[in-house]
């Protein structure tokens, strides 16, 4: 005789960049077994891979989590962890007094800040690069390698998506690497400059909490992406 199955409450969620909505269910010892493999790894491609593996788990609905913004994998971890664990984590804050202080956090009240500049660069009268959004392990790699310039360039020829020339759309998952890296490397300093507005304006998981230092002074702060929810 087989054993009685649990089920699982259904909760829905819209996926930031795409505004897909997809059912998802909470965590099972499954993932919180996945997550003490995390924790304790001190790879981050490691980490990465367990945060994947547990939104491909507990969405129900049929995505391809390898396509996902790296703001859709925070923004959707985050909601898993509200709806399994609890929708409040204590932050701790630095105030310019020098004084920390502890601060409940209700991660339903995070959002994602809108992308503001067109991800259709202009690069001349003829020619236009259509931008996507960065991976999650491409954008944290170029934050602990903000000075390396070989790693911005592949990242900026990772995220064009498509080069139009006048009425003609190249898709740039026809072309080779190395076809790829060669038109990089032709455009101007004031073509990568607008590129680079595109970066420095990526949506954002954020929330502004507001808290009350020991001088009576009320303050208002925002955390912005995971890991500062979990600091």
């Amino acid at each position: 005789m087989a054993l009685p199955k649990i089920k699982q409450p259904l909760f829905t969620i819209e996926i930031p960049s795409t505004k897909q909505v997809v059912r998802y269910r909470s965590f099972t010892v499954a993932e919180e077994k996945l997550l003490l493999i995390a924790k304790e790894s001190s790879e981050l491609s490691d980490i990465i891979n367990v945060y994947k593996q547990i939104i491909n788990n507990c969405i129900v609905d049929e995505i391809d989590v390898d396509t996902l913004a790296y703001f859709d994998l925070e923004y959707i971890f985050l909601m898993l962890r509200s709806k399994s664990v609890s929708n409040i984590v204590e932050i701790q804050v630095k105030d310019d007094d020098g004084s920390k202080y502890q601060i409940d956090l209700n991660l339903d009240e995070v959002k994602v800040k809108e992308q503001t500049v067109n991800k259709l660069i202009e690069i001349d009268d003829s020619i236009k690069v259509m931008m996507a959004y960065p991976s999650y392990e491409s954008l944290l790699g170029l934050q602990s390698n903000s000075e390396d310039s070989s790693l911005m360039l592949k990242i900026v020829r990772d995220c064009i998506s498509q080069i139009y020339e006048g009425e003609e759309v190249y898709e740039t998952s026809n072309y080779t690497t190395s076809e790829l890296d060669e038109f990089v490397m032709s455009l101007r300093s004031k073509d990568l400059l607008k590129i680079q507005g595109f970066f420095e304006d990526l949506p954002r998981v954020y929330a502004d909490i507001k808290y009350t230092n020991r001088a009576g002074e009320e303050k208002e702060i925002r955390l912005e992406g995971m890991q500062s929810f979990f600091a």
